[in-house]
């Protein structure tokens, strides 16, 4: 599947030039994303508008997808909607950190050409929760599973005790 934008731009130009890009791109290639996810089937909507403010370059963007994670409560699989708003201050160096308005996040301009999914990335592992919870209350899900097993479990089947040899050793 290609994704929808390009790969590369050139950051610093589009923001002087004024340019704006709608597009879709696989979550299956924002590799730094993997540990966080139980699939990266999907993609993520994104919409970019570099431009400038006075001296301040700048990319303006809008993220939505939703992401597959585990339930830190119950460990069951869950979907996590992601709609993240962002605006990034491109800079070139530490001293332009300092003088950007508080509105603008540092985002740091290191080549010419700069890699989208690097910028994605970013912004994604920023919008996950730092703890993954269901919005209701799941911690009796696996208990309620637990039960649903042992129920199937015959009650005059004798089950075998792996340390019921350990009783005779004690008489």
């Amino acid at each position: 599947m290609k994704p929808t934008i390009p790969v590369n731009l050139n950051f610093m130009q589009k923001a002087r030039n004024g340019f704006e890009i709608q597009g879709k791109w696989p979550l299956n290639q924002l590799k730094r994303l993997d540990d966080a996810l139980l699939s990266t089937t999907g993609e993520v909507e994104v919409s970019l508008r570099f431009d400038r403010a006075g001296h301040i370059p700048f990319i303006e963007g809008h993220i939505e997808t939703s992401l597959s994670l585990r339930c830190q409560r119950c460990m069951q699989p869950m979907e996590y909607p992601v709609k993240h708003d962002f605006k990034l201050g491109l800079v070139l160096n530490e001293k332009q950190i300092d003088q950007l308005p508080d509105e603008y996040e540092p985002y740091l301009v290191e080549d010419e050409s700069n890699y989208i999914a690097d910028l994605l990335e970013d912004e994604l592992l920023l919008a996950l929760p730092l703890v993954a919870m269901h919005d209701y209350d799941c911690a009796d899900i696996p208990q309620q599973q637990g039960t649903e097993q042992s129920d199937e479990v015959d009650p005059g089947e004798k089950t075998h005790n792996p340390f019921a040899s350990l009783k005779d050793l004690l008489k």
